[in-house]
C-alpha cells in the first residue's frame, strides 16, 4: 500500500464555512479518507483509458491517411496539441469525431483497405486449408 494511504489513520478535517460566519467541521474517519483517495485513483484511470484509447485511434487515422509511423503521428499530435493550447487528451476525441462525422472514406480508400485485409487474410485462411488437409492425411493414416 502507498505510504500516501498507510500514514492516514487520523481524521481528516473538512471545514466548511456557511452563510453566518458558523463554520462546519465534518471529520473524515482514516476508512474514508483512504476510500476517497482510491475512488480519486480509479476515476484518474478510467480518464487515462478513454484518452489512450481516443489517442490511439488519432494516431490510427493519421498514419492511415498519411503513410506515416505510429510515433510521428504522436509527434504530429503533440505539436497540434502544443500550437492550439489543447491538451492532447481533448484534442483527440474531438479529431476523431470530426473525421467520423465528415462521412465515410473515399471509395478508393475503402477498397485499399479491404484489399488489405483480403491480403492479411489469405494467409491465415491458407495455414487453416494446410491444417484441415494434415488433420485429413492423419485421419486417414490412422484408419
Amino acid at each position: 500500500m502507498s505510504s500516501s494511504l498507510a500514514g492516514s489513520d487520523r481524521a481528516v478535517d473538512h471545514a466548511t464555512d456557511h452563510p453566518g460566519g458558523e463554520t462546519i467541521r465534518p471529520t473524515v474517519g482514516p476508512d474514508q479518507y483512504r476510500i476517497t483517495v482510491l475512488q480519486d485513483r480509479v476515476d484518474g484511470l478510467i480518464r487515462a483509458l478513454h484518452s489512450r484509447d481516443a489517442i490511439g485511434q488519432a494516431k490510427g487515422i493519421l498514419v492511415a491517411h498519411y503513410g506515416i509511423s505510429a510515433d510521428e503521428a504522436f509527434r504530429l499530435l503533440t505539436r497540434v496539441s502544443q500550437h492550439s493550447n489543447t491538451k492532447i487528451a481533448e484534442l483527440a476525441p474531438a479529431f476523431v469525431d470530426r473525421v467520423r462525422e465528415s462521412g465515410p472514406a473515399l471509395p478508393q480508400q475503402c477498397r485499399i483497405v479491404t484489399e488489405v485485409l483480403e491480403d492479411l487474410l489469405a494467409p491465415a485462411a491458407g495455414a487453416a486449408a494446410c491444417r484441415q488437409a494434415a488433420g485429413t492425411v492423419r485421419d486417414e493414416r490412422d484408419r
